[in-house]
Formats: structure tokens, sequence, C-alpha cells
């Protein structure tokens, strides 16, 4: 027997769509039935609305585990229409007990593994998984395998199909691959569709959002990379600030000094010593770096140089990146005098980056911009981006922009079809700096007004959270929320979050929509949510 063929994807006859949750009833040999049914599938190339050659389910397996109960597992392939450019793969998870919903995860960094969609992102304690909540989950590689790679996460991008399937491409085609097969496994579409996720897997929200709006009902975004050819530019103008200027560079034990000091000057400021710093404005107005200075502004074991205190004061300010891209010409600046830790994302190992190509003992900033200026700007593997100057290529950035960020601000499209936006960021990322998303939700705020964007996005920002880690690390099912506002209405007021950080972890916080932040009552337990309140003072 050939391959089964889906053809017509999602226009089906009424009597089918009808049968949709009978078919999502379907238990025992029937599951596994149907399941094994899909083995071998394609989806025809006129089914995905973005070029391709077409995909084929390469294996569907029925699993039962005790953290998603009984599901179909599908991987697949999407195939690019370049032979020399990489498949897209992807998995897919189709419970036999289906709630007639979908969830799309994005992925992160530059991509190129498998997104499984068995993952539960941020999970509050005692979470279900999304398979166990009965929704059909899917994620690719966005087109690229990681492994293939090297230590260059970007090389890929030197193939053009590659790096469109990265820039957002993947996106769309992995989402119509997978509703293809969907309903082909339950006799419908999804009823609900959302995307969640993080870093890049943000951005990959925005880009559904900004680009195919009438896909999703709904969008959760955790500390979204929007604007990804800006923050890679910044991070080479970190870099050449960073190693171009003799002294510059800060060995671990004295970032460690830095972050201390700044933990015991603002730790209180918003009346509770709890190792979170939530007073930003009163913490950035009252610690002072010069209080650090060497004896002279000279070299010291304990104390910062000129060139060093320097170097913080340009990563702690906003940079003008010397062109503009997809309307941003300034990249905000980072926590690092607000109580980020900048052990957790390193500065580098030494005071000389290596020779190019650089490598991943590098600081970590611009290690991950020159991967992107090298291989999607350049086109050169070999060129040395400590002497990049953006100007001159400002024709090749601007074009990696239009391809690849999401930083417009009329999301009028999302808005109008009835879409909701959960946005979450924390207030030490060094990852992906919060001012950046700050930049970005005043720029929606002042198209929208602050009354009708919060009728269908919601901002929180959340203070010791960093990039999935951090001195709070959130706990919370943003996709339970997401749900009951597109579903009932209900949107997320008044939401607390769980610590689970491995050494604080149980106590809760608020979470305050920006910009407000949650300052102790004064009386209470420090680690209940009940003894703050969200002020904006």
């Amino acid at each position: 027997m050939g391959p089964r063929i889906i053809a017509g994807g999602l226009a089906l006859s009424a009597a089918v769509w009808m049968a949709g949750p009978a078919a999502a009833a379907t238990t025992g040999g029937g599951a596994a039935a149907a399941c094994s049914a899909l083995a071998g599938a394609t989806v025809e190339a006129g089914r995905i609305a973005l070029p391709t050659r077409g995909a084929a389910v390469t294996s569907a397996t029925l699993t039962d585990s005790p953290a998603h109960g009984e599901y179909c597992k599908v991987l697949g392939a999407i195939h690019p229409v370049d032979p020399t450019a990489p498949d897209i793969r992807f998995q897919l998870n189709l419970p036999t007990a289906w709630n007639r919903k979908a969830v799309q995860f994005g992925g992160g960094g530059y991509d190129g593994t498998v997104v499984t969609g068995e993952a539960t992102q941020w999970a509050a304690p005692g979470q279900l998984s999304a398979i166990r909540q009965g929704y059909a989950t899917f994620g690719s590689d966005s087109g690229h395998d990681a492994a293939a790679q090297g230590q260059d996460p970007a090389a890929f991008a030197l193939n053009a199909e590659a790096w469109n399937n990265f820039a957002k491409d993947q996106l769309k085609k992995t989402h119509d691959a997978a509703g293809a097969l969907i309903a082909r496994r339950y006799g419908a579409a999804p009823r609900r569709q959302y995307f969640s996720g993080g870093s890049q897997g943000g951005h990959e929200g925005f880009l559904v959002i900004q680009n195919w709006p009438q896909d999703y009902d709904g969008v959760v975004a955790f500390y979204p990379v929007y604007d990804l050819t800006a923050l890679q530019l910044n991070g080479v103008l970190v870099g050449q600030s960073l190693y171009n200027t003799p002294g510059a560079w800060m060995p671990p034990e004295k970032m460690a000094m830095l972050h201390e000091a700044v933990i015991a000057a603002c730790d209180g400021l918003d009346g509770a010593k709890d190792g979170l710093i939530a007073n930003r404005p009163a913490c950035r107005s009252g610690f002072k770096i010069a209080g650090l200075r060497c004896p002279g502004g000279g070299e010291g074991p304990a104390c910062l140089s000129d060139a060093q205190i320097g170097f913080v004061g340009g990563f702690a300010s906003d940079r003008k990146l010397g062109i503009t891209l997809s309307g941003v010409d300034t990249f905000a600046r980072w926590p690092i005098l607000e109580g980020a830790d900048m052990l957790r994302f390193s500065l580098g190992k030494q005071a000389r980056p290596s020779v190019p190509p650089r490598q991943a003992t590098d600081a970590t900033v611009y290690f991950m911009g020159d991967q992107l200026t090298r291989y999607a700007v350049l086109g050169d593997a070999k060129a040395d981006t400590l002497t990049f100057k953006a100007a001159d290529h400002a024709a090749q950035l601007e074009a990696a922009s239009r391809t690849t960020d999401a930083s417009d601000p009329d999301i009028s499209r999302f808005q109008a079809r009835g879409g909701k936006l959960i946005l979450v960021h924390g207030t030490i990322d060094t990852a992906v700096t919060p001012y950046n998303t700050i930049a970005y939700w005043e720029r929606v705020q002042a198209r929208f007004g602050a009354a009708p964007l919060r009728r269908f996005a919601r901002f929180f920002l959340v203070p010791g959270f960093g990039h999935g880690d951090g001195s709070f690390v959130v706990g919370w099912d943003a996709l339970a929320a997401l749900d009951a506002w597109v579903e009932k209405g209900q949107g997320p007021d008044g939401p607390v979050a769980g610590d689970t950080a491995r050494a604080t972890a149980g106590r809760t916080r608020p979470l305050c929509e920006y910009p407000a932040w949650p300052k102790y009552k004064g009386a209470g337990d420090a680690a209940a949510a009940a003894s703050f309140a969200c002020v904006a003072e």
C-alpha cells in the first residue's frame, strides 16, 4: 500500500465536522488504529500556504505515560523547495481524549532542535501538561539541525531557504502541516489554536501575531526576542566596547562583587529584604557605582577601574544602533545595575576574544550577535565583527530585519479577530533585556491607548525573574489563563505566581501589570502574595 495522501486538508464536509467530538473520544484499540493510520501519511504541498514539496509522517506511535496520558506521537518532516536545504522536522502529539484545541510551541536561541510539545512551560506546582489537559501540541526544529552546525549555531543561514524558514516561514509551514494531520486524526480542525513560547519562542509568538493572526486565538510570549536583528547588532556593539577598550573586561569575581553591591543597596527598597529588587526606579537613582571605583581609577582586586565602570555604564544605557531596523534605531539598556547577575549570562572567560570565528567562551551577548552578523548579514564565516560598522552594511542588516524581526506595534489584525496576548518578562533577564520588551509595549500602547490595549493584551514584569532562571522563577499556568480569557472573557486580573527556584520554592508573589510592581504592605508573611500590593509610584 502506498502512502496515504492528505488532500483537501481542512475543507471537510459538514458530516465529518460533526464527527469531531466522537473521534476525539476514541479509546483502546480504536485509538491505536487511528494512530497507526497516520504512519506514512503525506501532506500535499498545496495544503501548506508557503512553498514546500509537501510533508511526510515518518512515524506514529501510540504512547501512554503518567505525565501526558495516552496520545499519538507523530514525527514528520516538511520538505524544502531547495533540495540542498534541510527538512523542517516536527513533532505532533494527538491525545486520545482531545479537547478540540491545539498549542504550537516555540523554540529557543537559533533553534535547530525539534520542539517536542511535551514539556510544560513555566509550570506551577501540580500543573498538568498541555497534552494531559487534552490539547494537541506541536513544534519544529525551524528547518535545520543544531547538531550539524557545530560551534556555529547560525551557520545554517548561508542557505537562503533555511534562513527564511528559521526567520519565520517554518511557523506557518508547521502550523499548516500539523493542522492537516489533526483534521485527519479527529475529523475536525481545532476549535481553538494557541501559540506559546519564550525567548526565540516569544519572538515566534510575535511573528505569528503580526504575520498570520487569522490562525491563532491567543499567544503566550515570555521574554521575546522580537527584534532579533537589533538584539544581535547590539551584541556586536557591546562586544566592541568590551574587547576594543583596554581594561574594560570584568572577571567573574568583579561581576559578583557588583551584583552583591546592587542587592545590598536596593533589596529593601520595595519594603521586603527578600533577594528581589522590585522598586527599580528607586534602585536606579539610589545605587552609585562610583562607590566601587578603585583609587585613582586604576586596576585593583576588589574594586572597578574607570574602564570597567565605563563599560558597565554603557551596558546599562540605551545604545544607538547607527541605523534603523524595522522602526528600531536604539536598543534598550540592560539591568546590570538593577539586580541582574552577569554570572548567569557570561561576559566571557577571558579578557581577549577568541580569534575569528568566535567561540562560546566569549561574552555570550557578543557571541550570539557575532553569529547572526557573520552568517545572516555578511555571509562570511571568517569575518571579524570587532571591526564591523553597521552603516557600511545597512542594506544587509535591513534585509535581515525585514525577514525576521517582529517590531511592528500595529497588531490590529490580531485584535480584530479577537486574539489575546499574555506577555511576561523578568527584571533581571540578561539574555533579552526587559527594557527591550518595555520599549515595544510602550509603542503598542501609544498605538492603541492603555485601556483598549488592556482589553486584549496584558504585560507582566516580574521582579527577580531572569531568562527562565533567577531569584524568583515564575510558576504559573499561563496557558490556562489564556484559555480562560479566550473562552470565557475572563482576563488575567490579579494573577499570582509561585516561585519554583530551588532555594525559595513555595513563596508566591502577585504578577503586576507593567508599570506596577509588588510592594510589601509592611505586615504579614513576606513569602505570601497576599502581603504585597501592586503599585506604580
